[in-house]
């Protein structure tokens, strides 16, 4: 159980940290579109933290859920396939499927950049408090289901996380021009 925990918290950290660095990027950048139709960087991180805000409320009545049962003696076995989930959960960040985001998570644009990443690190050290809780594996005593794809919502966040590529301009230097990755 011990590896699903430690690739979970890994996950969470680095892409955490990669997010957290959009934060010292150039303003151009940060507005930059790729095309009118798509978000800038500023409304990627907006609607990630967003998103974040209600797959927390799961993950947490989860953790309550999953600390109960535990405490009701049931049985703890590592799932074979953790690493398997976790490709599935990639294919939901992929955008390789029609996807029309609720209007509760629509980015405003007008958010103050360090109220966002003040939240995302709120965020952050809830999704490591929750893993800390569940360091033996008691998440697997619950079985939450997405609409698309059966996976852990934890997992999900800390892929949500990363900015999603379709919206990944190329970087900008301080000079303003763009360079190739």
């Amino acid at each position: 159980m011990r590896n699903v925990v430690q690739f979970v918290r890994e996950a969470l950290i680095n892409n955490f940290r990669e997010l957290d660095r959009w934060f010292q990027a150039d303003e151009d950048l940060l507005h930059f579109k790729p095309s009118p139709e798509q978000w800038n960087i500023r409304e990627v991180l907006e609607h990630i933290s967003l998103t974040n805000y209600f797959l927390l409320l799961i993950i947490n009545k989860s953790t309550r859920r999953a600390l109960a049962r535990k405490l009701d003696g049931l049985i703890l076995m590592a799932p074979h396939d953790y690493e398997e989930k976790f490709r599935q959960i990639e294919t939901v960040s992929s955008k390789s499927f029609g996807w029309v985001n609720p209007d509760h998570l629509e980015p405003s644009g007008i958010r103050d950049m360090a109220e966002v990443r003040a939240l995302l690190k709120q965020q952050f050290a809830q999704c490591m408090y929750n893993l800390s809780l569940l360091k033996n594996g008691e998440g697997r005593l619950v079985k939450t289901e997405m609409t698309r794809e059966r996976s852990r919502k934890t997992g999900y966040l800390s892929i949500h996380l990363f900015p999603h590529p379709a919206h990944r301009p190329p970087p900008v230097t301080n000079a303003g021009a763009a360079r190739a990755i």
